[in-house]
């Protein structure tokens, strides 16, 4: 049995955003609850029939089971409020406590309410795992022993009947401890592999992609680093490295590149073959159990790479990790390593490791085929935008120009309107330009860089002081990963804001600033309280909102007591 049946829900280490995992259904959880005040009802039925089984304290049992029913209706209205949730610890513990006071009250370790104690195991093993239930088995068998111990000290009897129902007690407690527990962990792993195989945007990249699922998958089994060595083979062979490691989330998106040695070393092991490794030094059972290798194309277990797998655990630095082949259509191949520093892997997890990493590469497939697709499409309607825009708006705005150099020729050098018009027919030149500019790039779906981003920023914040005298001061600090779609989309939302400032304001102060950090894309464009500005009125802008919507952003105005109004914009890479 592997390690991670008895993992708390929610437990995760260092603070790493939670997947419930471990979820118990609402149809289960439901039935949990209900059973308790069956159960109360039952005891209560059983007193009404014979109350001489329960002494001569018949009123404290009557009372008891009083307070323990309206607690149990209680429980259930909560529940039933809150979507049956999972039941609180403290409330199976609380069960065995009072069913062990009943045992008191009738015939004690005679008494047939023993039975009542596989309720609370039930709860504990089924909602918190097998660890849990295998305490609350020990606590129910100790409290029986001991009623039972006391019992017949007091009657000068032999406690055999106590002992071997003590023995049955134990017995099927755990089994109901282990059946739990196992049907706890199917769940959370079916619950990871749905999580995994969820529809991904083929925005983010396949590197978020791969960095992400090595995330949940370290956070699944709590263990210390989770890595993925891949050799691509296009366009250029080369070898990269995706690693997550305990406690530093949102560092697995970044892969890292490798040598050929290094990834030689790393994938050494055949492209077939899963296997997972522990310490012999660590315990006398890892010295005959701690190996086990399995050839999924031959489908035999091997003990060839004994060697192989106790120097990959001394390279990895650990006392215990699992390994299986990852392998796309496209001829990528690679490993996965997880490592922990509490052994307990089995063979269970080699074939549960082998579906994740099989549907892995099936996501990243499928991204990028999607990605593939969206591409195609977009190309196709990028050029017809582009012929669209070639002939409703480049040829009129090229018109105004000869309409404007006419008039310019027409006024004379001597006329007073002369420089505003020059002025005009400058405008008019850069935005033909800029439109031409624009199908262009749009036609040719060219990349933009973060550096361009930047260059083109300070371009129009130049027109904007050369025309409209608005001086717009730019602040940069940006990543190489900031580039294609996203690096444009960015430029859009900074113009929308610098075209707010000029037509919705009176400010001659603006500013622009563009920062990547911790894998998010932060902008800002403010402004001046400008001359003549009142009362400052709440909005926010909807253009700039849909757009950082659409890129799974979030949008927010700042009003600062200085008068300057700030719109900030995140965005993730």
């Amino acid at each position: 049995m592997t390690y991670n049946l008895s993992v708390p829900v929610n437990a995760v280490p260092g603070g790493a955003e939670v997947s419930d995992f471990g979820r118990v259904e609402t149809v289960q959880a439901r039935a949990l609850v209900l059973s308790r005040c069956m159960l109360a009802a039952s005891v209560l039925a059983m007193v009404l029939v014979d109350p001489s089984k329960f002494g001569r304290m018949v009123w404290l049992t009557y009372m008891s089971l009083g307070f323990y029913s309206v607690y149990a209706v209680f429980l259930a209205i909560v529940s039933y409020r809150l979507g049956w949730p999972v039941p609180p610890r403290l409330l199976h513990w609380a069960d065995a406590a009072y069913y062990a006071f009943l045992l008191t009250l009738a015939d004690g370790s005679h008494s047939m309410l023993y039975l009542f104690f596989f309720y609370p195991i039930l709860v504990a093993s089924f909602c918190w795992g097998l660890r849990e239930g295998l305490l609350v088995t020990a606590m129910c068998c100790a409290l029986y022993v001991t009623i039972g111990m006391v019992t017949a000290a007091q009657a000068s009897t032999v406690p055999g009947y106590t002992l071997i129902t003590a023995v049955y007690l134990f017995a099927f407690g755990y089994m109901i401890s282990w059946l739990g527990g196992y049907e706890r962990l199917l769940r959370r792993r079916l619950a990871l592999l749905k999580e995994i195989n969820n529809l991904w945007s083929p925005r983010f990249g396949v590197d978020h992609v791969h960095g992400s699922q090595l995330e949940r998958l370290l956070e699944f089994y709590e263990g210390n680093s989770c890595a993925l060595v891949l050799r691509r083979p296009s366009p250029a062979l080369n070898y990269v490295m995706y690693s997550a490691a305990r406690g530093k989330p949102g560092h697995s998106a970044t892969p890292a590149t490798v040598t050929e040695s290094v990834a030689g070393a790393l994938l050494s092991l055949p492209d077939s073959l899963g296997a997972f490794y522990h310490d012999p030094a660590g315990s006398w059972r890892h010295r005959f159990f701690g190996y086990f290798a399995y050839d999924f194309d031959l489908r035999v277990a091997t003990d060839a790479f004994r060697r192989d797998c106790a120097a990959f655990a001394n390279l990895l630095d650990t006392q215990a990790f699992v390994t299986v082949p990852y392998v796309q259509r496209d001829g990528t191949t690679g490993r996965i390593f997880l490592t922990n520093p509490r052994p307990g892997f089995s063979r269970a997890d080699i074939d549960f490791l082998a579906q994740v990493s099989e549907t892995m590469s099936t996501v990243v497939e499928n991204m990028s085929l999607v990605e593939e697709l969206v591409t195609k499409a977009a190309d196709h309607e990028r050029k017809n935008i582009s012929r669209d825009l070639h002939d409703t708006t480049i040829q009129p705005y090229i018109g105004l120009k000869l309409a404007l150099d006419a008039l310019h020729r027409e006024a004379g050098e001597n006329n007073a309107l002369s420089p505003r018009i020059s002025e005009l027919v400058q405008m008019t030149e850069l935005t033909v330009r800029d439109l031409r500019h624009y199908a262009s790039s749009l036609k040719d779906n060219a990349a933009v860089v973060g550096d361009f981003l930047v260059a083109a920023v300070q371009k129009q914040s130049e027109q904007l002081g050369r025309f409209y005298g608005i001086n717009v001061e730019v602040k940069s600090d940006v990543s190489a990963k900031l580039r294609g779609q996203l690096a444009g989309d960015a430029f859009k939302i900074i113009s929308e804001g610098l075209s707010n400032v000029l037509r919705h304001t009176s400010a001659k102060q603006a500013f622009v600033s563009i920062l990547c950090e911790n894998s998010q894309l932060l902008l800002q464009v403010g402004n001046e309280a400008g001359n003549g500005s009142g009362v400052k009125t709440r909005f926010v802008p909807r253009s700039i909102q849909e757009r950082a919507q659409s890129l799974g952003g979030e949008t927010f105005v700042e009003h600062r007591q200085d008068g300057h109004t700030i719109v900030h914009v995140t965005l993730p890479m």
